[in-house]
């Protein structure tokens, strides 16, 4: 089929179909989108809510529990351990499809009665780490979220085998790294970025197999650096402990000083390695992925997100988080060998899986939600397969004939990602919210859901925070301390205090949240922009917005020049 325009049903935008991706809906059986790629991204990024939490009674146990889902919420929370136990049966929830109503009228009053899980761990690999959430294997950790496998690491976002850190986001296989994003196999990195094979560096960008530098860019296996010129050992750390960092205005005054020499040099335009054939940022090792961003090992992909280490291939519009993920399709937060699975959140291990949640280890589900190891259930209603099959062909043309309508009016046929507001969680508790952030108005006014603060959360410091990490008390854990962000109290553990006092850091002025979205948005966007290289003038696709200051090579040029 040749390329098509269509208009966008949410926000009424032209955007094109190409005859590629015809090929793939044919190939998946559904109809093409009515939604452009922006708009399914936000929406499907909203079915994901991991990292606010709040306290809240288990609807089974009666016990006071860390959950994602408010107090306030319709939905029922289980404990994570009760969640997967065989205590309850999701199946004794089973509503028979009745034709005289949309399907997802339906399958939103399933969500309402069958619980969720109060928090998303692996709760038997989870070891005092009760305050964290998307997670798995974790030992002595505090609020880290979207991680497998840590030991005794605080305020960590989206990560993989890492071991007493704080306070760093998206970084992998690394050991004792400070306010760094986006790193691999590091030691002792601070206040760095997009850095791999890397130990004791400072305020450092796209490094690779360096040791001991301090505001340096785009090195390839040096040691000994400072701003991209080679020193002394002595000279090195002479000038590291004139540096002070332990003292809050002088590490504000070195940053300045860092974002000065970085805006002089060279970017590539793109980050990534290893790749054939691609459009994107921050994806490696890859192989025909399209408008893609932040993934690795993937091959034929298009508009994906996130997709950690893979394999990942044959998919479209799939965030979270792609290991051993094949033919997947408007899918948030699944993977683990999940295969031709379409409009399903939190998933693991399925396969054939459609307008589903939370069905780990499932095949052959259709608007289930919370069945473990289940196959040929609609509405958590078993049937035979050969029930099953005939009903799932009478259910799509049903949904095509019979359309959900939310409340702004929007149609969701068959083909469609579940709607925005079914998520179980608001707009400003999911992950949507981090990348496109939007005011309440706005929101409400795009259909989403919203949650309005607490105001608990907003007394008054009960101490003044020192400007120098020596003068700090060991007992000030038991204060209460005020963001200077968004005013949000938030309180320093231990373990923070002593990782400050052995590397001379400063306590930071912000709480952690912030923090977490303030090393997010040192990223780039999920946008492809037009620009020209500064060298070759030649045309090139990139994240780096046209009006930004950086200067953008080819990669060819950047290539010639730093690599």
């Amino acid at each position: 089929m040749n390329s098509q325009t269509k208009v966008c049903q949410n926000c009424k935008s032209d955007f094109i179909i190409e005859s590629d991706d015809f090929n793939f809906y044919e190939k998946m059986k559904v109809p093409a989108p009515t939604w452009c790629p922006q708009c399914r991204l936000v929406r499907r990024l909203n079915w994901q809510g991991y990292r606010i939490l709040y306290k809240r009674k288990c609807d089974f146990t009666g016990d006071m529990v860390i959950s994602t889902h408010h107090p306030d919420s319709l939905h029922k929370v289980y404990r994570p351990d009760i969640w997967w136990s065989d205590k309850w049966d999701a199946k004794s929830y089973a509503h028979d499809v009745d034709f005289l109503r949309p399907f997802l009228e339906q399958f939103k009053a399933l969500m309402q009665e069958v619980p969720f899980p109060s928090l998303y761990t692996a709760p038997s690999t989870m070891v005092r780490s009760d305050y964290c959430n998307a997670a798995t294997e974790l030992k002595d950790c505090y609020l880290c979220f979207r991680i497998s496998g840590g030991e005794d690491n605080a305020y960590l976002n989206t990560v993989v085998e890492t071991k007493q850190s704080l306070d760093c986001s998206f970084i992998n296989n690394s050991e004792l790294c400070y306010g760094s994003v986006r790193i691999n196999k590091c030691y002792q990195a601070f206040f760095s970025q997009d850095c791999e094979d890397c130990n004791e560096i400072w305020f450092s960008k796209d490094l690779a197999g360096c040791s001991n530098c301090i505001g340096c860019i785009n090195l390839r296996n040096k040691q000994y650096h400072i701003f991209n010129k080679p020193v002394t050992k002595e000279e090195y750390k002479k000038f590291v402990d004139e540096l002070d960092l332990g003292s809050i205005q002088s590490l504000k005054e070195f940053q300045k000083r860092v974002d000065e020499f970085m805006d002089k040099q060279p970017r590539k335009q793109f980050h990534g390695r290893r790749n054939v054939n691609v459009v994107g940022d921050y994806i490696s090792n890859s192989k025909n992925v399209r408008d893609s961003y932040m993934l690795n090992n993937g091959e034929n992909l298009r508009y994906c997100q996130f997709l950690k280490d893979g394999p990942a291939s044959e998919c479209y519009d799939y965030s979270f988080f792609g290991e051993q993920a094949e033919m997947m399709y408007e899918c948030c937060w699944s993977g683990w060998n999940a295969n031709n699975c379409k409009f399903v959140s939190w998933l693991y291990t399925g396969h054939d899986v459609e307008y589903s949640f939370g069905c780990p280890g499932s095949g052959n589900m259709f608007g289930c939600m919370g069945i473990r190891k289940g196959e040929y259930c609609i509405l958590n209603k078993q049937y035979s397969k050969e029930e099953y099959v005939q009903m799932i062909e009478r259910i799509k043309k049903h949904m095509l004939d019979m359309p959900y309508k939310d409340r702004l009016g929007r149609e969701y046929r068959y083909g469609e990602m579940l709607p925005a507001e079914l998520s179980p969680w608001a707009y400003n508790e999911t992950t949507a919210y981090e990348w496109f952030p939007l005011t309440k108005e706005e929101a409400v006014e795009k259909g989403f859901n919203w949650r309005d603060e607490d105001k608990r959360e907003y007394q008054a410091a009960t101490v003044e925070l020192p400007d120098h990490i020596k003068d700090l008390p060991n007992d000030t854990t038991k204060e209460i301390l005020k963001c200077v962000l968004c005013g949000m109290n938030y309180r320093l553990i231990a373990k923070e205090i002593v990782f400050y006092k052995r590397f001379n850091l400063p306590v930071p002025q912000q709480c952690p949240l912030c923090r977490d979205r303030a090393r997010i948005a040192l990223l780039n966007p999920m946008a492809i922009y037009k620009r020209t290289c500064v060298k070759c003038a030649k045309e090139i696709d990139t994240t780096y917005v046209p009006d930004r200051p950086e200067i953008v090579y080819c990669e060819q040029c950047y290539q010639a020049e730093v690599a």
